[in-house]
């Protein structure tokens, strides 16, 4: 509140480090990475050589999204040292107060392992955070959130890995446990579960209840305006398409692909590029495919007649 002169009471510097690597786990969150370089350079220039635990855990968290940012621009080696960095100055199991920062890096890690078609690397990865930072129930907070995330990560990665009865039991389970839970987190973790379980059945060849799963994250998620959930919506309606195109319904396909390019507007987001390309680009070759079958229909019904 402000002071007797009417000015706002200076901000800590722990509370302005902390204002700003929020920021930057929402940018990076949402895809929008250039945003997230100068904000993470600002919190380790200041602060790099603080002693103090709550200012040290800002530099651990700006580590660990600069390197989240530098791997989404396919700077996969710069990203690495960042989280060598992180594991080599941070980790204590004697220092809690730092291990937010820490499972943050080991789940950007993870991912980025992930995308390096290593999954196996991926997993250990992730069991290794699990194993650190997941054995008791955590307060609300960042810590808890990069826990939950990586429980997310994991049936994702069984799926790559085409382990996909695995896959579909610890989604399931995830649903068991978050699924009409209100809090944020809870939410976060139901709605990729859900799109993780149905990534399961596809590889299990139920594609119907594959489709009915796809259909439901759309249902439940289209009109949130959160940017995380718009491209999970974005990743449902993609999934929908390969099947139907796996399964030879073109004209549903087709309509699948539209679906992509409505829900994501004249502007979609970063994590929802991927799927408009892909959209946008199959879609053009589609519809000249029908338009060919079409014609040869007719012609085929016109030589009937005859």
């Amino acid at each position: 509140m402000p002071d007797a002169d009417g000015a706002a009471p200076p901000v800590s510097p722990e509370v302005e480090a902390k204002e700003l690597m929020d920021r930057a786990r929402t940018l990076v969150r949402t895809g929008l990475v250039l945003e997230v370089i100068p904000l993470c350079d600002e919190v380790y220039r200041r602060h790099t050589l603080s002693r103090v635990p709550a200012l040290q855990l800002q530099v651990a968290r700006a580590l660990a999204h600069r390197g989240a940012a530098l791997s989404e621009l396919d700077k996969a080696v710069d990203a690495l040292i960042h989280f060598d960095e992180v594991e080599r100055r941070f980790w204590s199991p004697r220092k809690p107060a730092l291990w937010e920062g820490v499972a943050w890096s080991m789940l950007y890690r993870a991912c980025l392992l992930q995308e390096q078609e290593s999954p196996q690397q991926a997993l250990q990865c992730v069991g290794e955070l699990l194993r650190r930072f997941g054995s008791s129930e955590l307060p609300p907070g960042g810590l808890r959130d990069a826990v939950g995330a990586a429980r997310v990560l994991l049936p994702n990665v069984y799926n790559q890995l085409e382990q996909f009865e695995e896959a579909l039991r610890l989604s399931e389970a995830l649903l068991e446990a978050c699924d009409g839970d209100p809090e944020p987190l809870k939410v976060d973790m139901a709605s990729a579960a859900l799109l993780q379980r149905a990534h399961a059945l596809q590889g299990l060849g139920h594609w119907e209840e594959a489709l009915e799963c796809f259909d439901e994250v759309d249902v439940r998620y289209c009109e949130d305006p959160d940017p995380r959930m718009r491209a999970l919506v974005s990743a449902a309606l993609m999934g929908r398409v390969l099947v139907l195109l796996r399964e030879g319904m073109l004209y549903e396909a087709l309509s699948a692909m539209n679906a992509i390019l409505e829900h994501a507007g004249p502007h979609p987001y970063p994590r929802q590029r991927p799927m408009v390309d892909f959209a946008q680009l199959h879609r053009e070759v589609l519809e000249g495919q029908l338009e060919e079958e079409r014609k040869k229909l007719e012609r085929m019904k016109k030589r009937w007649r005859k």
